[in-house]
């Protein structure tokens, strides 16, 4: 949370400081434009060609800002590049661990497994599973708030690609008055014709801030809703996961309740991993084992049938 409001500030800063910049220039412009130079003949004015330095330099300070938007906007792509991916936020391997614990009802290893884990999965896991008094119908309930929780973290952190996106071709707007209020300044204020040069740098500045916006904008538009697309079909992955989870561990109760054979189907996890049965459901030694203490598998008090209480 610390690194996201610090993230926070400092885009608004960089608006912030955009839009300031722009006003600042616009007010100049207004107040003191250059005098007009005497136009050269026409034979003796080279052609020059630009660069992308004076690109660059022709957005004037609404331009460098929007620049620095879009390492920022790159920055967070990167980060969201590594960060939001199927592996880190459900990991095979603590699904298959999480699955082949819940074969045997070992409800504390899955919790203290989950907590281990730095991931969306192990998060929901290690706060779900460890309610008391538990049932599958109030772990659902809980599984749906948790994960509510974590998708909304996430959607967060990709909703800072958004609002650059949202912000850059504002601030090319800016430039673009801007760059006009320079020209007509310089129009309003020559005595007689104008200097072309001095309009030109006016123009400049408002079809470069307003290209430079677009850059910034369409790309980033494009990844915003590209990574607000795989958070949540992270997010039902890993929603799965815990349902396959539950279930499984309330099968193992009703068998260990009722003496019959439990049917733990892995199906939907191998769907939900895209994995194979097989891989999934063979004994994974990887995992740490815990000794069992009060706090485990109990099946008078977990995954009860909600059964009404007698009056």
């Amino acid at each position: 949370m610390k690194h996201a409001y610090m993230l926070r500030c400092c885009l608004l800063c960089l608006a912030a400081a955009g839009l300031a910049a722009g006003l600042a220039e616009a007010w100049a412009a207004a107040a003191d434009a250059p005098p007009p130079a005497a136009p050269a003949p026409a034979a003796d004015q080279p052609t020059e060609t630009r660069s992308l330095v004076d690109f660059i330099k022709a957005g004037k300070t609404v331009g460098h800002a929007i620049i620095l938007l879009s390492f920022v906007g790159v920055a967070l792509v990167i980060d969201s590049a590594l960060r939001i991916t199927p592996k880190k936020l459900v990991p095979p391997l603590l699904v298959r661990q999480a699955v082949s614990l819940a074969r045997e009802a070992r409800l504390a290893e899955i919790v203290r497994l989950g907590r281990a884990s730095d991931s969306l999965l192990g998060r929901v896991l290690g706060k779900v599973l460890a309610q008391r008094p538990l049932s599958l119908a109030s772990a659902r309930e809980a599984l749906q708030e948790e994960g509510s929780k974590e998708i909304t973290r996430l959607q967060h952190r990709v909703g800072y690609i958004g609002f650059i996106a949202a912000v850059a071709p504002m601030l090319g707007l800016l430039g673009t008055v801007t760059g006009m209020i320079y020209s007509f300044n310089v129009l309003g204020t020559a005595k007689g014709a104008a200097d072309p040069d001095e309009l030109a740098v006016g123009v400049a500045e408002a079809l470069v801030t307003t290209c430079e916006g677009l850059i910034v904008a369409i790309p980033l538009m494009f990844f915003h809703m590209y990574f607000r697309g795989r958070v949540t079909r992270i997010g039902q992955d890993a929603a799965a996961v815990c349902d396959s989870v539950m279930r499984g561990l309330a099968a193992v109760v009703e068998a260990r309740t009722t003496g019959r054979p439990a049917q733990f189907d892995l199906q939907e996890a191998v769907q939900a991993q895209g994995g194979d049965e097989a891989e999934i459901a063979a004994p994974d030694e990887s995992y740490e084992i815990v000794e069992e203490t009060a706090e485990d598998f109990n099946p008078d008090d977990l995954f009860n049938k909600d059964k009404p209480q007698p009056r």
